[in-house]
């Protein structure tokens, strides 16, 4: 490019422990251009991001910004140079117990200018106008951020960064917890943002996503940069570059084995949102059930009735054709249902917890003896066996979880709840922040161990429930509206569900 670079990384290299999460790293990042940053999971993404905004000192390598070499060793020192970044886990965005208003406007919360005594009134009208850049002004601004859901939370990070006017903005899994139509409104604002000047590093597993938007593409691979991609590219270009040939063929292959004759759930006139009409459904035996919708069509609300993390309003569940009514989420597990969270910051991970820790903790039973003294050997081995069956990226199972990279912390989790048989199992949003090799590894895993079970995966992306499922339900504002057999499925009528308004669909 004949412009110069706003920032240069060059022979970028960092090592946590005896692992080399980056090496000989270097990529120029240019006004006016929104490069996407790609890598399977362990690649070295979150990393390098961490360095630029000063998240990790202690790197090899240097930093140039405007033609100047700079030691960035914290957050505030990017943010001067005017790097602005939102992370992927978006609750370290955020700060829960603040309200919506003071998140947007926490920059001027914090400036050096403010009275000891803050003027509220002035933060909540300079919120509006940061919430207007998103159009969020559907945002009650005086409730606590913790009472909104996660999408929100992610738009409020989105915003702020905007307003801050960053030079360099850099987005990791900004689409992961939004809506289809909210990341179009984040499309049009991250375009107009490019062509004023700015320059955007946005790094995402939705390839499509990268199709769109993205003028090159920066492809890392263990660590090393593996190539750079300049339009026009296509899905299986990137994907190619970042872990090799793949196979294409969906993981549900045809042979699917469901047993129709053992009815493993039924939900019989269940209404779990007050004011929805009751639903009706049968999961059988081996099948892998793929339930889609928008977010907030009330297929994360089904799951936690299922979970027994809230209360039906009315109606009966069966499993195994014996009355089910969990008191609790122990109630639930007892009966052999599990669930992976879509929150895995706040509802799985154990952060303080090693790997194996975090795989074993629902099932300690299993590695205790008659005194209940725990088995350490037992506890090493199992842990072992779901580390590799599920190609957890790690030195050891004794590694902490934090260490892992997003993708990696995910197939922990995944583990945990794959261990042992179960009745059901529910996946809500499992690929989320997994690349395209890692959902295959989890979804074949899924397929090949259900054997008398049965699962629900919970997915807003089509192509993720399509790849896997035998059966598609598909949910819209808390109504089931629609349903398709693998083999026949019909990918415009499922937009159409997914997207349209109930009267529509309904007439």
């Amino acid at each position: 490019m004949d412009r110069e670079p706003i920032v240069q990384v060059k022979n970028i290299g960092m090592s946590f422990g005896a692992t080399r999460a980056l090496d000989n790293v270097d990529f120029n990042f240019y006004p006016g251009e929104l490069l996407a940053l790609v890598g399977a999971n362990g690649a070295g993404k979150s990393t390098l991001i961490k360095i630029i905004c000063g998240y990790h000192s202690g790197y090899e390598g240097r930093i140039i910004v405007a033609n100047r070499e700079v030691d960035l060793n914290s957050p505030k020192e990017a943010y001067d140079f005017g790097i602005q970044t939102v992370h992927q886990i978006i609750n370290q965005g955020v700060i829960q117990s603040m309200t919506v208003a003071e998140n947007l406007a926490l920059e001027e919360m914090l400036s050096p200018d403010q009275p000891v005594v803050y003027n509220y009134p002035a933060i909540r009208r300079r919120a509006g106008e940061i919430a207007n850049l998103m159009d969020l002004n559907y945002l009650d601004l005086d409730v606590p951020v913790f009472t909104i859901p996660q999408s929100d939370r992610q738009m409020i990070c989105i915003a702020r960064a905007l307003a801050s006017d960053p030079k360099l903005l850099i987005l990791d899994e900004p689409t992961s917890s939004i809506s289809d139509k909210e990341a179009d409104r984040l499309f049009t604002k991250l375009l107009k943002l490019r062509d004023s000047g700015v320059s955007i590093v946005y790094v995402s597993h939705r390839l499509h996503e990268i199709t769109r938007l993205a003028d090159r593409v920066g492809v890392l691979r263990d660590g090393k940069v593996a190539g750079e991609l300049v339009k026009p590219f296509s899905v299986q270009n990137i994907v190619h570059s970042m872990v090799g040939d793949i196979e294409q063929n969906p993981v549900r292959k045809k042979d699917s084995k469901i047993n129709k004759s053992v009815v493993k759930l039924e939900l019989q006139d269940l209404v779990f949102q007050e004011g929805k009409p009751p639903l009706n459904l049968k999961l059988y035996e081996g099948e892998v059930i793929g339930l889609t919708g928008l977010i907030g069509a009330g297929k994360s609300e089904l799951a936690a009735v299922l979970f027994g993390a809230d209360k039906p309003f009315s109606g009966r569940m069966f499993v195994n054709g014996e009355f089910y009514e969990p008191s609790c989420i122990r109630a639930a597990i007892d009966n052999g249902i599990f669930m992976v969270p879509e929150d895995r910051n706040n509802n799985a991970v154990f952060p303080e917890f090693n790997i194996l820790q975090n795989i074993n903790i629902p099932f300690l039973g299993m590695f205790t003896n008659s005194i209940s003294v725990l088995s350490k050997r037992k506890e090493r081995k199992e842990a072992a066996r779901m580390i590799k069956a599920m190609t957890v990226k790690c030195e050891s199972e004794e590694s902490p979880v934090l260490s892992l990279s997003g993708g990696n912390q995910q197939k922990v989790i995944v583990a945990r709840w794959l261990m042992v048989e179960s009745n059901l199992v529910i996946l809500d949003e499992p690929f989320q922040g997994v690349d395209v090799k890692s959902r295959r590894e989890i979804g074949q895993y899924l397929r090949d161990n259900i054997g008398k079970s049965t699962a629900i995966v919970i997915a807003t992306d089509l192509d993720e429930v399509i790849d896997i499922s035998d059966r598609i339900v598909v949910f819209n504002h808390g109504v089931m509206v629609g349903e398709q057999e693998a083999g026949s499925i019909d990918k415009e009528r499922l937009i159409q569900l997914t997207s349209g308004t109930l009267e529509e669909i309904l007439n």
